[in-house]
């Protein structure tokens, strides 16, 4: 990156380190941060009306000569209140604080001009806080242009203490300094295929545009930023793909396993979907390169089943596979389901956690090569723990461990393959921009034998209908879980919270049920008590925050209520939906509403499939909320909207793909500056890329 571009923003003429705190608020540190930092909106100041043409509620401006001035006072502060007008009309403009330099720039017979919404106030034209300028220079009888009048202004959003003609001379400033060092970096050919202007035309126009874009318009100005953003960022998950298939691994070959066998051996036939999975995740162990492969697999859809196929196939070449599970319960249940299910296959399963890391027993089975499946949770990848021989790690729920811990496990082998499950369906778009880098497999089927979840929407009048309905499940021995998003009675939101309405279910509604509650601030331990004793029906309800959201099978609970489900994702409500129908009994998921019930809660009602609801959250959340946290490991996006702008996202993946198969390492004279940005965008997000 160009010096210029990395120069600390409050180097810039105006700013200075006080302003520059603020602006730090914005994202804005350099003076690259601030050329994207790109405006909300534009208005047209370019026409000055007269008076007579003005059109109440709607922005003029307007060029005026000031007639008075008076100062009212309120207490401790002061108003400003001024006519002015042209040779059509007079108007009044007014302030709520008469400061010196406003009462200056106003002082009677100054020029000005103007902009802002023109209001009808007792048979007059009214102005208040309008944007102004006083005017000292003419050009041929008009006003000379300025950054805030005379042209198409840009308008930025503001945070306390920057407003908006403070960021206008800042930019302008930016502009000035910045242009010359902006380089294009896009080879030329992939510009000129697609039409794309160079950068400096492309930041000139965004901020300073000749012609007041229409609204929502995504110029080609605003393309090419946009575009360079995205290719840089598949040129950067293509090089790490690229890079990973140089890291040689041991061949996993099915045909020297157990895996007819066990196939043949499960209590259920395997979905299409999971055939399928199953078939490519084969053909990447048999490879000579590290497998890394996400799959994603809807609630219920089998992946477990899945992934202990892939540790057979392992075990068959004389290697172990680790499991890896975001909580203790989750790999407890794994492991029961790997104990019954690995029976006839000689493969070995143990769990390990924090209560039995510390075994030497344990340990040494799994130093020696006769645990052969280990199963576990953070545990796995202490120091102390040695494997035999690891070419196979699996990460469930991935989301849930950071880079850091994955490459932990991966490292106690060498050249091991990487399977990573994910319960939470992203759509293709989505997946595409996160994980670029890895293969994706996806089981959208469900079990043929799975008994579809009832949803209904329930309105807060009906709650007695609810209670009902929880009263019939308890009677015939099911288990209820009953969500509410808060843990406790928030001030600013009216919701019931966990805690006050575990205390009124308990003593007013079932006070003849057991009932339990958890919530997130639990320790680890107490959690996974409860959530036990109610596997193991000590408790008939459990009340719950989302904590619950991944969580063991409870066969024998068959109805959720979530309390206000409007505050939850879409995609959220499915995951915890999903904690019901694990059994072979009918289950139900009822969301108690508010008064209204949107288009988005009716989506429950008519669809289980989590990623046709996972594409609906995403178009109307967008990316950032949809994934909840800002992913580690990626280049954020500051102008691209991966939803808005998919054509530009698909385009940016072919062409790079296409540019890597041409040029591998980027080395080429012509790629040698695309490279250099493409390090630099990804810093150590993901490793520098560095070789060739």
């Amino acid at each position: 990156m160009s010096d210029v571009l990395s120069t600390d923003i409050q180097f810039i003429k105006g700013v200075g380190p006080k302003l520059a705190q603020v602006l730090s608020k914005k994202g804005i540190s350099t003076i690259e941060d601030a050329l994207y930092f790109l405006p909300r909106t534009y208005e047209d100041r370019r026409r000055i009306l007269k008076i007579r043409d003005i059109v109440p509620n709607q922005n003029a401006t307007l060029l005026l000569t000031v007639f008075s001035q008076k100062e009212i006072r309120m207490g401790r502060k002061a108003r400003l209140e001024v006519v002015a007008g042209d040779d059509t009309g007079r108007i009044q403009l007014s302030w709520f604080h008469a400061y010196p330099t406003l009462k200056e720039d106003f002082a009677v017979g100054n020029t000005v001009v103007v902009f802002g919404e023109v209001k009808v106030f007792r048979n007059s034209f009214t102005l208040s806080h309008p944007e102004y300028e006083k005017i000292q220079e003419f050009h041929e009888g008009k006003p000379k242009a300025s950054i805030h009048f005379g042209r198409v202004v840009p308008v930025y959003s503001e945070t306390e203490g920057l407003h908006q003609k403070t960021i206008r001379k800042m930019m302008g400033e930016v502009i000035k300094v910045s242009l010359n060092s902006l380089e294009d970096s896009l080879p030329e050919n992939i510009r000129g295929k697609l039409e794309l202007p160079t950068l400096r035309a492309s930041f000139r126009a965004v901020h300073f545009p000749d012609e007041c874009p229409n609204e929502n318009e995504i110029s080609k100005f605003l393309q090419r930023i946009i575009f360079e953003e995205f290719f840089v960022l598949q040129l950067g998950l293509g090089l790490k793909k690229q890079r990973q298939q140089l890291e040689q691994a041991p061949r996993l070959d099915s045909a020297h396993s157990k895996l007819t066998d066990f196939i043949r051996s499960l209590p259920f036939k395997l979905t299409g979907d999971q055939e399928k999975t199953l078939k490519e995740i084969e053909k990447d162990l048999c490879r000579n390169f590290s497998m890394s492969r996400l799959v994603q697999g809807d609630v219920g859809s089998g992946k477990t089943v899945v992934a202990l196929a892939s540790a057979v196939i392992a075990g068959g070449s004389g290697y172990q596979t680790a499991i890896m599970a975001p909580t203790e319960l989750l790999a407890q249940q794994h492991f029961r389901t790997a104990q019954k299910l690995l029976e006839g296959t000689n493969l070995v399963p143990m769990l390990l956690t924090h209560s039995n890391a510390g075994v030497k027993e344990d340990r040494d089975s799994i130093r020696e090569g006769k645990a052969h499946v280990i199963i576990g949770t953070h545990a796995l990848f202490q120091k102390g723990v040695v494997f035999h021989r690891l070419g196979l790690v699996i990460v469930d729920e991935q989301h849930r461990f950071g880079v850091e811990q994955r490459n932990a496990l991966i490292q106690k082998g060498e050249g091991v393959h990487l399977l990573m499950m994910t319960a939470t369906p992203i759509p293709r778009t989505l997946a595409f921009t996160l994980y670029g880098d890895l293969d994706l497999s996806i089981i959208r089927e469900k079990p043929a034998n799975r008994i579809p979840i009832k949803t209904s929407i329930l309105r807060e009048r009906e709650r007695p209908k609810l209670y009902s309905k929880i009263r019939e499940r308890l009677q015939k021995g099911e288990q209820v879980y009953i969500i509410y998003p808060l843990i406790e009675a928030s001030e600013k939101l009216d919701l019931k919270s966990a805690t006050e309405m575990y205390e009124t279910l308990k003593k007013e509604i079932f006070p003849t049920q057991s009932i339990a509650l958890l919530h997130g601030k639990m320790k680890a331990e107490e959690k996974d008590k409860i959530l036990m004793d109610f596997k193991n029906k000590v408790y008939d309800i459990l009340v719950a925050t989302t904590v619950i959201e991944v969580g063991i099978d409870v066969p024998n609970a068959t109805l959720i209520a979530i309390e206000h489900p409007e505050r939850l994702g879409l995609s959220q409500l499915h995951q915890l939906r999903g904690r019901v129908g694990r059994g072979s009994l009918h289950s139900e998921c009822v969301l108690v509403a508010d008064v209204y019930v949107t288009e988005r809660l009716r989506i429950m009602e008519r669809s289980e499939d989590g990623f046709e609801i996972a594409e609906e959250d995403l178009r109307l959340r967008g990316p950032g909320e949809f994934l909840g946290t800002r992913q580690s490991g990626l280049p954020g996006f500051r102008v691209g909207h991966i939803l808005r702008d998919a054509d530009l996202l698909s385009y940016a993946r072919d062409e790079a793909l296409q540019l890597l198969e041409r040029d591998p390492n980027l080395s080429l004279p012509e790629n040698k500056k695309v490279r250099s940005l493409v390090e630099n965008r990804w810093k150590e997000k993901l490793e520098r890329l560095k070789g060739g």
